[in-house]
């Protein structure tokens, strides 16, 4: 039978490091670098230079990820990037990554916010398994070119990133079961108004700062993506039928440093097997599970045999889970 497996990580961050500090003076921000980590649990972020872009970042995560391996770009049956942060509102910005890579394979763009390692898991799993040989996944976003600078609960949150994965045909079991969801609601969490067909941009639009990111309440986040990451994961489960202590490594959106914490209290999973690395990243959105699965192998904190479960939720709303052995 024919599987789908990982068989190579790799991520990039931006060489621009705030610090809360950096933040709070750059933006003068009446709040002071214990308030920003007691919110969030961030201490730094990562964002790119002005002469950078969103396809920059995939770019060069997807070269870590071929280097990891041993391969070339053309060596790729297909690019699958999820991102919501892209270079222009058309076309996909994988075009431009496949371009930069020097490909001439199928790319295309995904968009499930958060979740969209996930979908593209997902999507790159069902290519190999239907004949393709190697798959790059890759997630990148820029939310600091989508954020007000004066508003404090989005620049002491969002941050920069890219990070991907290989998936290639295996004769043995890799990507154990995959659950996606989706429950559209008229709150959707976090968007940007303008620039698509419901508001094109204008010049009433960029002087109402339409153009930026704007976030639902805390709580209100804080709870549906809770449920959503915790309803996913256990279906995961249970289409697996493995049981959490099972669970080698449990990778969750690193959304804030309470959200990992929360999800994975109420699944029942102890902090030890958890990753973590929100504080030194920051919310790099969809980008946020890759870099700190890419971190995880790198480190050691992942090897050959364990179980690692992924879950995450996003805006609009999507969800989704995933179970991998190494």
């Amino acid at each position: 039978m024919r599987h789908a497996r990982i068989t190579a990580t790799g991520c990039y961050l931006p060489e621009i490091v705030l610090t809360n500090r950096d933040v709070i003076e750059r933006f003068g921000l009446d709040v002071d670098e214990a308030w920003i980590e007691a919110r969030t649990g961030i201490r730094s972020r990562h964002w790119m230079r002005d002469d950078q872009t969103t396809s920059d970042l995939a770019v060069e995560a997807a070269r870590a990820v071929l280097a990891h391996r041993g391969i070339e770009a053309r060596d790729l049956d297909r690019i699958v990037l999820a991102t919501i942060s892209g270079d222009y509102p058309s076309p996909a910005t994988a075009t431009v990554v496949a371009r930069k890579l020097g490909t001439r394979c199928p790319a295309f763009d995904i968009s499930a916010a958060c979740t969209g390692f996930l979908y593209a898991l997902d999507l790159a799993a069902a290519s190999v398994r239907g004949g393709e040989e190697r798959v790059l996944v890759l997630c990148a976003d820029a939310r600091s070119r989508f954020i007000d600078k004066h508003d404090r609960r989005s620049v002491v949150l969002f941050a920069d990133g890219a990070a991907g994965a290989l998936i290639e045909a295996s004769g043995d079991p890799g990507l154990l079961g995959v659950v996606l969801g989706a429950e559209g609601r008229e709150r959707m969490g976090a968007w940007v108004p303008a620039g698509g067909a419901a508001l094109p941009a204008s010049h009433e639009t960029v002087e109402a700062g339409r153009h930026y990111l704007q976030v639902d309440g805390l709580r209100e986040i804080f709870d549906l993506f809770t449920d959503y990451a915790c309803e996913a994961a256990r279906a995961v489960l249970a289409k697996t039928g493995l049981r959490l202590d099972d669970v080698d490594v449990f990778i969750t959106h690193q959304g804030n440093a309470f959200l990992i914490d929360e999800i994975a209290a109420k699944l029942g999973i102890p902090a030890e097997r958890t990753v973590n690395g929100v504080a030194k990243h920051g919310n790099t959105s969809g980008a946020s599970v890759p870099i700190a699965l890419a971190e995880a192998v790198e480190s050691g904190r992942i090897r050959p045999g364990h179980v690692v479960l992924f879950a995450s939720a996003g805006a609009g709303y999507t969800f989704g889970a995933a179970v991998h052995r190494f």
